[in-house]
């Protein structure tokens, strides 16, 4: 059974569940989401770790932003609620930037970092991105805006997936709605730029991406591969950035064992 709670953060609250017992993961949600970024990892990793998934700010069930935060300090504040000193991180795309931001602040509260998809402070995305990003902002209205965010290319596998893609549709659509309601999107990094940072971060390190993601996403994940001293890379097929829900079993597989043979040593 979930153990559902709250935790204070300054101007508001955390919403987590935390599950299983033994090793401590965070399970660190993509933009446009929730902890239910997280639905087809937790069941499989609750059987070995304390689980927790949370919602950051302005996601979920959590507090909206009412002034300039960083989510890694909500993350620090977390832990500390829950008096865990060291854990393992895994982020997924926005939440990829997240745990590295929290790894290079505090690396001697990371474990391990896992970072799924993940993007990075700092990179210059490619204009074909940009422009669709911009293109979400046109027009500030939930279902126009998860219609034009589901619309790229990298989406495409795991929308494909009847049985996932009303699903995804849903979570998108609720978090863009809250954020909607932010009263600030003054949202901060304690590393803006930490490419030359990474070299120094010797923590055991495990970057996932899609065959089918995008080109950035392949080139981030690249520089992860280049910088991080102590890093394994691995390519999922036939996925896209949404690999959490549409490749479970290849991603929890990868997850899994990576955490066994560190333990290991």
């Amino acid at each position: 059974m979930n153990d559902i709670h709250t935790a204070p953060i300054q101007d508001g609250e955390l919403f987590f569940e935390a599950t299983g017992t033994g090793e401590p993961i965070f399970l660190i949600h993509a933009g446009f989401s929730d902890h239910r970024d997280w639905t087809y990892q937790i069941k499989d990793l609750c059987k070995q770790f304390r689980v927790i998934a949370y919602d950051q700010r302005g996601a979920g069930k959590s507090s909206i932003p009412t002034s300039a935060f960083w989510p890694a300090a909500d993350l620090k504040s977390l832990m500390d609620h829950l008096t865990i000193s060291k854990a393992t991180l895994i982020g997924h795309s926005v939440g990829g930037t997240v745990a590295l931001d929290f790894a290079l602040q505090y690396p001697e509260r990371v474990s391990s970092l896992i970072l799924i998809a993940s993007g990075l402070n700092g990179y210059a995305w490619s204009e074909k991105y940009q422009v669709w990003f911009q293109s979400i902002w046109n027009v500030p209205q939930a279902d126009t805006m998860t219609k034009q965010t589901l619309s790229a290319s990298f989406y495409s596998i795991s929308l494909s997936n009847q049985n996932i893609k009303s699903e995804i549709e849903k979570i998108t659509r609720e978090n863009i709605a809250k954020m909607l309601t932010w009263k600030s999107l003054d949202v901060r990094s304690f590393a803006a730029e930490p490419i030359s940072k990474l070299h120094a971060l010797n923590i055991p390190a495990l970057v996932v991406y899609g065959s089918q993601d995008s080109h950035d996403i392949k080139q981030i994940a690249q520089l992860f591969h280049n910088y991080l001293p102590n890093v394994q890379t691995k390519e999922i097929p036939n996925a896209d950035h949404l690999l959490n829900f549409s490749n479970p079993t290849e991603l929890n597989t990868l997850i899994v064992d990576f955490l066994s043979n560190i333990n290991e040593v």
